[in-house]
């Protein structure tokens, strides 16, 4: 019987790549993170093996020997679905702030000498803006895929907002 334990961000995120975007082996999934727009999945692309061997071992995730090739085939347990329902039910996690390179050093830009901070915002605005447009012509392979970007576009226009109303003080 697979254990009760809150999944952490990173095997909700394998369970869901998994079950939802038909990326049935760690290598496939591993490839999922390294292509994402998020520099922290990216930087956890090497934490997916381990990742999978603890679901596997908590009875989340189950195994078969791969029919063509060396490795397994991956897929998502009763246990497991029930666990990444409980997971994407978790409001107090879904609302969390989470580690958020922008937030964490929006303090230290207000210890910047006015020009130095300006040059900053106006770097920050362009990139947030070409992260945007990326976002608009991107190809969704699905639909949790879709509203991972449309909640990203979100966030990124707030951040663009943010800087506008900071520079305009």
């Amino acid at each position: 019987m697979a254990d009760e334990r809150q999944l952490t961000e990173l095997e909700g995120a394998v369970l869901t790549e998994v079950e939802f975007r038909g990326n049935d082996t760690a290598y496939r999934v591993r490839q999922a993170f390294e292509a994402s727009f998020s520099v922290q999945w990216r930087g956890s692309a090497g934490a997916v093996s381990p990742a999978a061997h603890r679901l596997e071992a908590r009875g989340l995730l189950k195994s078969a020997p791969h029919p063509t090739r060396r490795g397994k085939v991956l897929a998502v347990t009763a246990s497991g679905k029930a666990a990444l329902v409980r997971w994407a039910k978790d409001a107090d996690l879904a609302s969390g702030a989470g580690m958020d390179p922008f937030r964490l050093r929006a303090g230290v830009w207000a210890m910047l000498p006015a020009r130095e901070r300006r040059t900053l915002f106006n770097r920050l605005r362009d990139q947030l803006e070409r992260e945007i447009e990326a976002l608009e012509n991107r190809q969704y392979e699905d639909l949790p895929d879709r509203i991972q970007s449309e909640l990203a576009m979100t966030l990124l226009r707030g951040r663009i907002a943010w800087i506008e109303a900071a520079t305009s003080n």
